[in-house]
């Protein structure tokens, strides 16, 4: 991976701070790999050893531009040392499937910057061509991890339900208890009522999810006993539907056509295929869904209300604890925010900051309403 500078005129230009960070990226990578590789199955275990030993010879290719270019040296200091110990220790921690789709993302950035690179140093084929070779390996890394990834969609789709249900839960309770400091001094008053709302808006939730889940399942089943009733009485059915379903995906008419005369051959083919295109995926189990649920939204309730339980044993004004209770729920919303835009391929800043600004700006609000109905009513507890 590599970070380029682009000067006030727009000229993008490589100078040896440029060239060690790529190293240093290419270290940290390798390392990564090679640790990973201990971790995940056998059926990826290859893949991370070969992705390793392609990142070190990025690294040697950095440590000889470096020294041809600069007469400098390029090392593993302890600095570095420590960035890959914490990285180690983040693949420890946290889910593989994070640490997974984190990389898929380095990569993805890392071969985008390769190749405004490759254009600025335009003329100097050496450099060009070995800027080049880096690419094709950074695209054969994505094209490594996406297959992973894709793999492993239905548990992404799953944390990712997890993680929003956490922070909605996360951004009501805390709310409901900065808009209650505004008008009552006693923090375990204010800690007890959003435990209250914890709490009703568990079931509410967990029984949404169950009904909404169930329901999903009910008609996802009921397609498949249509798809098996037709497949049984005139499999042409299933070819309509699943030239429709082709169409619906962007196919021309007359290509969808040719397309299903030709899976028409393969009984099995048309069977899946049409069971993969025509009807929507497979929901969860309702159970399953309904306890996901359950916990997460107890879990984003937790940063808001514990500060008012905790601070109601020590001599701590109202104000302060609901500033803490904001404060713990704007540090948890801007790591959900992290993880959930990392697992979506999105910006991890962009996301991680929104989900804090309305963490903050919500709590602001909700406070600002209790204080002005507290002057105007007369309202304190």
């Amino acid at each position: 991976m590599i970070v380029i500078e682009i000067t006030a005129g727009g000229h993008m230009t490589l100078d040896f701070s440029l060239v060690k960070k790529s190293f240093e990226d290419e270290v940290i990578a390798k390392e990564v790999y090679k640790f990973l590789s201990k971790k995940v199955g056998e059926h990826f275990k290859d893949d991370f050893i070969k992705l390793s030993e392609m990142e070190q010879r990025h690294a040697d290719i950095w440590r000889q531009f470096a020294e041809e270019k600069f007469n400098k040296k390029l090392k593993v200091g302890l600095g570095l040392k420590l960035k890959i110990f914490l990285y180690k220790l983040a693949s420890v921690i946290l889910p593989l499937i994070f640490i997974i789709n984190y990389l898929e993302l380095g990569e993805k950035l890392a071969a985008d910057e390769y190749v405004k690179l490759m254009r600025a140093l335009d003329g100097d084929e050496k450099a060009v061509n070995m800027v080049k070779g880096i690419i094709v390996d950074e695209l054969m890394h994505e094209h490594v991890l996406l297959n992973m990834i894709i793999n492993a969609k239905t548990d992404i789709s799953r944390v990712k339900d997890a993680i929003y249900g956490m922070t909605d839960s996360l951004v009501e309770i805390l709310a409901l208890v900065i808009g209650l400091a505004s008008v009552i001094n006693d923090p375990l008053t204010i800690g007890l009522a959003g435990l209250i709302a914890a709490v009703g808006g568990t079931f509410s939730m967990t029984a949404g999810a169950y009904l909404s889940t169930k329901s999903q399942k009910d008609l996802y089943e009921g397609s498949l006993r249509d798809l098996e009733i037709k497949e049984m009485i005139d499999p042409s059915f299933l070819e309509r539907d699943l030239k429709n379903a082709l169409i619906e995906k962007g196919l021309g008419e007359r290509d969808a056509g040719e397309l299903v005369n030709i899976i028409k051959q393969n009984p099995t083919a048309l069977r899946e295929l049409t069971k993969h295109l025509a009807i929507e995926e497979e929901p969860d189990d309702p159970s399953s869904a309904a306890k996901t649920t359950g916990i997460y939204y107890v879990l984003g309730a937790l940063p808001a209300i514990l500060p008012f339980f905790i601070g109601s044993m020590f001599p701590i004004s109202t104000i302060n604890i609901a500033v803490i209770a904001v404060v713990l729920s704007a540090i948890v919303s801007f790591l959900a925010g992290a993880f959930t835009s990392i697992l979506s391929g999105l910006s991890v800043r962009k996301e991680a900051v929104q989900n804090m600004i309305i963490v903050i700006g919500a709590s602001l609000a909700t406070y600002t309403i209790g204080t002005i109905a507290k002057i105007l009513l007369g309202i304190s507890v």
